[in-house]
């Protein structure tokens, strides 16, 4: 244990990573033998057991109780939006702890490999993810999230409109659940819940990273030519993201969907309120970026006046050579190296110019987002002819490329 501390220390990429390998709930799944303490819960493994622990136990009981296909309003097996979170987004959203993993192990990398941070930099970087790492193994943030699960989940099961009525949770109106409700209770939604809740709780970790890290005194260049200082591939790490945001919008998608078939609602009732809650969640994953926003936009000021001055000095001295100089003959002006040197010049302010306060290319913000729209196809195919879905993914396509 001393020595894995100690390659934290000496090596942030490492501590990068396991911000994804483990936080809340990985010492309680590797008690169930379903993570391994140092590796984390990312494998498959993990998510085919903690699936099977959510959904198998719904199936024997719903089967028992005689609610899996039939005597009640909405059998275990027709509940599109259990299924879908439970078979799914369960399983995603351990999976998608790999990529992501890897993701913030390479950008973290990144500013060094860059040579981004300044030798006396070194030690306070280091300091934020040894900082970070001691954010994620927080026994209160732990006890916190857990409380928000179960306080959610008895929410969603007392209250929420579409569990209420004959169900294979609760099979009648003024019954209580059933055995299979009450697994799904205590059990599998809190599971769901949680996995969700620490997402967001790892991307509050990240966040602050990031923050912390922009207050550095980071040897960015207005002239990059990635157009943000250096830092792109901070939003090159992000398309992983997506797979979190297939999995939330897939059990919102299948909610709807939900009652739609059985409780005759139309999709023009919910098509706002999911794309209100889709933007909330690509809003959320964009966080992390914007706590870059001051730093690039005072080195595109400073960027900006900077080869303003040397473009005045240049051109003027330019000018004066080549336009009002009596000698400016055609034999002198071949060869000469001033009209690239010029070109050079307005190349490089035009690159600083173009500096975006976000350090995400539109082709990383369509490789978050689009996953997370797949789950909605089939809901606007309800409505929108495939045909007209088809001309308007491609038009995204093209704009991207």
């Amino acid at each position: 244990m001393e020595h894995q501390k100690s390659a934290c220390v000496t090596d942030p990429r490492t501590t990068a990573a396991l911000l994804t390998e483990g936080g809340p709930g990985t010492a309680f799944l590797s008690r169930l033998r379903l993570a391994h303490p140092e590796l984390g819960a990312s494998s498959v493994r993990t998510a085919a057991l903690l699936t099977a622990i959510c959904w198998a136990p719904l199936l024997v009981l719903s089967l028992l109780g005689g609610f899996a296909i039939r005597d009640a309003k909405i059998p275990f097996l027709y509940d599109i939006g259990t299924q879908v979170r439970l078979l799914v987004a369960v399983p995603v959203l351990v999976l998608a702890e790999i990529p992501i993993g890897r993701g913030l192990r390479e950008a973290a990398g990144r500013f060094l490999s860059t040579h981004l941070v300044r030798e006396k930099e070194l030690t306070r970087f280091n300091q934020i993810f040894v900082d970070a790492l001691k954010r994620r193994d927080s026994r209160l943030a732990e006890i916190i999230l857990v409380i928000l699960v179960y306080g959610g989940s008895s929410l969603i099961i007392l209250v929420a409109p579409f569990e209420s009525g004959s169900t294979w949770i609760r099979p009648g109106t003024y019954k209580g659940l059933s055995l299979a409700g009450y697994w799904y209770a205590l059990v599998a939604l809190p599971a769901f819940q949680f996995l969700m809740l620490r997402w967001i709780y790892r991307l509050g970790i990240w966040t602050e990273a990031l923050w912390k890290i922009s207050k550095l005194d980071l040897a960015l260049t207005p002239t990059h030519p990635d157009r943000a200082g250096g830092l792109r591939f901070l939003g090159q790490a992000m398309p992983p993201f997506g797979l979190v945001l297939f999995a939330l919008s897939s059990v919102a998608s299948a909610t709807i969907a939900s009652r739609i078939f059985f409780q005759g609602e139309t999709l023009e009732e919910y098509q706002w309120s999911y794309l209100a809650f889709f933007l909330v969640l690509v809003a959320i994953f964009t966080v992390p970026l914007l706590t870059f926003a001051p730093k690039l936009m005072a080195l595109k000021e400073r960027g900006l006046h900077q080869y303003g001055e040397l473009a005045s000095t240049y051109n003027q001295a330019f000018h004066s050579k080549w336009v009002e100089s009596l000698g400016a003959t055609e034999d002198r002006l071949l060869g000469t190296g001033d009209i690239q040197s010029q070109a050079a010049l307005e190349n490089s302010f035009r690159v600083v110019n173009e500096i975006k306060p976000i350090p995400l290319g539109l082709g990383d913000f369509l490789g978050m987002v689009a996953p997370g729209l797949v789950p909605a196809l089939p809901l606007i195919l309800t409505i929108m002819p495939a045909s007209a879905v088809l001309k308007a993914v491609m038009r995204l396509a093209a704009t991207a490329g």
